[in-house]
């Protein structure tokens, strides 16, 4: 397993690079890149179009691809795990988790584990989200959180 990916994996990413690398220069350039994720079903923003550019000198060579790739196939099988974790604490199904003091699952992050969260900590492991999803969804009043979008700011602090 080459840079984390299968076989079929890396034979099917160089087959797209490949296929994307019209003059066979072995590089593509940012915009390209951008094109050839889309096509495999991942988005660059326009924050990883500048650190590209800036850290491979405006080009992207099969190698780079690849890494690039192993990291969002493990962010994907990362969100799959975090959001099935999240799911058991959502009894209704509506996408939404309780955090409120008497919750299932604040009482798993503070008392489950080898190291768990003191209520300080779980307080900051929640403040982020609370201030980003303020002007969508009030947390801090209904005591619910949106678990989608906050595997999505976890896995946006972990990149």
């Amino acid at each position: 397993m080459e840079f984390g990916l299968t076989e079929e994996q890396v034979r099917v990413y160089t087959e797209a690079f490949n296929d994307m690398d019209k003059h066979h220069t072995g590089v593509l350039q940012p915009t390209e890149l951008g094109i050839l994720m889309r096509s495999r079903g991942h988005t660059l923003s326009d924050e990883d179009m500048r650190d590209l550019a800036a850290d491979r000198h405006g080009s992207v060579t099969l190698a780079d691809f690849l890494q690039i790739m192993a990291k969002r196939e493990q962010d994907v099988v990362l969100q799959q795990k975090l959001m099935q974790a999240f799911a058991v604490f959502d009894k209704d199904g509506s996408g939404f988790i309780s955090v409120n003091e008497d919750s299932d699952f604040r009482k798993q992050m503070t008392t489950l584990g080898n190291n768990p969260f003191t209520d300080e900590q779980f307080e900051t492991f929640l403040s982020e989200y609370r201030a980003e999803a303020a002007s969508q969804h009030p947390a801090d009043q209904d005591g619910l959180v949106d678990y989608q979008e906050f595997v999505k700011l976890m896995l946006r602090k972990n990149a």
